[in-house]
């Protein structure tokens, strides 16, 4: 009888033949050889990264699926939540069909409740990671700028040159302090730019005349515009000289066009609005950026400090009443107390239903409130709802390009 053994990498020979698998069966979207790099510098030195965290399935001692499994912290106002990002899933041409991925996908998960992890992320092809309760949550945005546009801007009281190592901390802080409203943006370390610094040389930093770090951007050139991946500001001032710097560049490159990827709430693309500019959001449903709970019980409760934080600051500050969701056919009881809010695992009153792709979509932000609670049934209270409003307020979940995996 044919058998599927699902494990983690064990050697190093194994884990050479699962790169090989990976960067292959992703080459039409990635050069083969960038592939094998990433896999073996990134996944080398990745924060948190485990041999053990390349997951293998093997038919009859033979290699015939692989995945590999990053680990990641995202904020959500004042939470954070450990997160898997899964990557690079692949199935060996001669063992499709036998339901390889599938099962690695249930093992992978089952893992990842093992080790603790609260959620996972993923960025993925349609139609397929939904059964495993996985709900699109990350929209893409971008905002393009004509580069005579951006040449327009007055030049600012700074100094661009080429970003090095050393810049490093710098940059951190001001991308820290620039993504406090970002829902699910991945908490960046220095270790974490360190690691993928061949991704991060094209870095332009912005000093004043003392040489001090004021202000960065990371373009890419591409066929037909730049891509600017990533910027912040150490004050909102210096968003034109980032604009007017992006437009020389290129025009260096003899492009016409710069695209500035970001959410609506980064302070870049708020500046945009006072020019030319077009301003995108795509979604996809059922593939791209998707998420799913490993432990919902763990992720609620770890939400608990933000939604305490909630209160204490809206107009609910004083609200004494409790809510339950039921989360696939499972009761979550939320009870709140002049501000003190408690969790467990009991029925109460005012019940809403969810699926748990609904519950993701609450906690991300991705979804409003109202839109979700029209399309299931519900016996509410106005004070219930106004609990629920405050503790799932719309946000933006966002995730750079530049730290995906």
């Amino acid at each position: 009888m044919k058998e599927l053994v699902l494990r983690g990498v064990e050697t190093e020979d194994e884990l050479a033949q699962a790169n090989d698998l990976m960067a292959k069966a992703h080459s039409r979207i990635f050069n083969f050889f960038d592939g094998i790099h990433w896999m073996e510098t990134c996944g080398a030195g990745y924060p948190g990264f485990q041999r053990e965290h390349t997951r293998i399935g093997l038919w009859n001692g033979e290699l015939a699926g692989a995945l590999r499994l990053t680990t990641h912290t995202i904020r959500l106002g004042e939470a954070r939540l450990k997160t898997g990002g899964l990557g690079w899933i692949a199935t060996d041409g001669r063992h499709r069909h036998k339901g390889v991925a599938r099962e690695l996908m249930v093992h992978t998960l089952q893992f990842m409740k093992s080790q603790n992890y609260h959620v996972t992320m993923l960025f993925g092809i349609p139609n397929f990671y939904h059964r495993f309760g996985f709900a699109t949550t990350l929209a893409e945005y971008s905002t393009v700028v004509p580069t005579e546009e951006a040449l327009v801007v007055a030049p600012g009281m700074v100094r661009v040159r080429q970003g090095k190592p050393g810049d490093i901390q710098a940059i951190q802080k001001i991308h820290y302090a620039n993504d406090a409203d970002v829902a699910c943006s991945h908490v960046r370390t220095g270790a974490h730019i360190t690691n993928k610094w061949e991704r991060w040389k094209p870095l332009r930093v912005l000093t004043d005349d003392a040489g001090k770090v004021m202000a960065y951007f990371l373009p890419q050139r591409l066929e037909d515009e730049i891509l600017v991946e990533d910027a912040g500001v150490s004050n909102s001032v210096l968003c034109g000289a980032i604009v007017r710097a992006c437009g020389e560049y290129a025009q260096e490159e003899c492009l016409a066009k710069i695209r500035f990827s970001g959410p609506p709430s980064c302070p870049m693309i708020q500046y945009l609005h006072r020019y030319k500019s077009t301003h995108e959001m795509r979604i996809t449903r059922d593939q791209g950026g998707m998420m799913a709970f490993v432990n919902l019980e763990e992720t609620l409760e770890s939400m608990v400090p933000e939604w305490e934080h909630l209160l204490v600051r809206s107009p609910a500050r004083n609200l004494q009443c409790e809510a339950t969701l039921i989360v696939d056919r499972a009761p979550w009881r939320i009870r709140v107390n002049r501000g003190a809010l408690a969790i467990d695992s009991s029925s109460g009153s005012n019940k809403v239903g969810l699926s748990s792709g609904d519950l993701m979509n609450l906690l991300t932000g991705y979804r409003y409130l109202e839109d979700i609670l029209a399309e299931h049934r519900r016996i509410l209270t106005p004070q219930a709802r106004e609990l629920l409003g405050v503790i799932f307020p719309k946000r933006t979940p966002y995730v750079w390009n530049v730290d995906r995996f």
